[in-house]
């Protein structure tokens, strides 16, 4: 397999610096394992910005750096040790926050894809999402863990109006805000020519999915779709912070992608797996 990525942030046109973070932080390929991350920062000062830059920093050199220590790679290891990166960081975080007074209550979102063999890994903490595209159809790969989403799956009335977009931003959980946490991960079978998203709230919430769509089906190269999801969220306001990683995946070793073929998001369960 062969992976073309893109990566930018931004910090829009509101907010006066930049909290999110993301890895890696250069446009590349590989024909290696790609693994690509989004973290969205939240505290005062610029605690937001350190514990976004902790978690990018901390997740793919810990997941690496184990996967290396292992005889064999299979899919349930990769993703026992995504979580656990995750996890490391929301202790770094925490520890930098206890001796920091300054960092107290700082936290971050994290969004972090790996793609192994021919399935995309997504773990997920807070609300940046990773989509995956193939042909004219997007997928939201995750469900953004916010309180409207918690009310709606304890069968609470949704409020509306003012007050629905005052709780549209509140989490449930974060990296780096309590002890424990409840990493979720998600996957999707993988084709040729699939293009995966990831990105921050800033973008979500400012492009509409059609014009999500629109932009990574165009003809433009990786950089140049990557640079339009960036001004299209600053076109229609540019309200928060702004990060994606646009990638696309090729190769031999992957089925072509057909319009029969649908992208499904499943719930990973180690069961699944077992037989591999």
């Amino acid at each position: 397999m062969n992976f073309a990525w893109a990566t930018r942030t931004d910090v829009g046109r509101v907010r006066d610096h930049n909290e999110d973070s993301v890895w890696p932080t250069t446009d590349g390929s590989t024909a290696e394992m790609l693994a690509v991350a989004v973290a969205d920062g939240m505290g005062g000062e610029s605690a937001g910005e350190i514990a976004s830059q902790i978690c990018t920093a901390t997740v793919p050199k810990r997941l690496y750096d184990n996967l290396k220590s292992l005889d064999r790679i299979s899919e349930v290891n990769c993703v026992l040790l995504l979580r656990e990166a995750i996890e490391f960081a929301n202790q770094v975080i925490q520890q930098q926050a206890q001796s920091n007074s300054s960092y107290h209550g700082m936290g971050t979102t994290a969004t972090a894809c790996v793609l192994f063999r021919n399935h995309l890994f997504v773990a997920q903490v807070g609300d940046s999402r990773a989509y995956l595209v193939r042909k004219d159809n997007l997928v939201q790969l995750t469900r953004d863990q916010t309180f409207l989403n918690y009310l709606a799956d304890i069968g609470q009335e949704m409020p509306e109006g003012e007050e629905k977009e005052k709780r549209k931003s509140i989490l449930t959980q974060a990296v780096g805000t309590s002890e424990t946490l409840d990493v979720r991960v998600t996957y999707a079978d993988v084709r040729q020519g699939d293009w995966i998203v990831v990105c921050s709230d800033g973008l979500h919430n400012m492009v509409e999915s059609s014009d999500l769509l629109a932009a990574v089906s165009g003809t433009d190269t990786v950089v140049a779709k990557c640079q339009r999801l960036i001004d299209l969220a600053n076109k229609n306001g540019g309200k928060d912070n702004i990060t994606v990683i646009l990638s696309q995946i090729s190769g031999s070793g992957l089925a072509p992608a057909d319009e029969e073929t649908e992208v499904e998001a499943k719930e990973f369960r180690e069961e699944d797996f077992q037989s591999d």
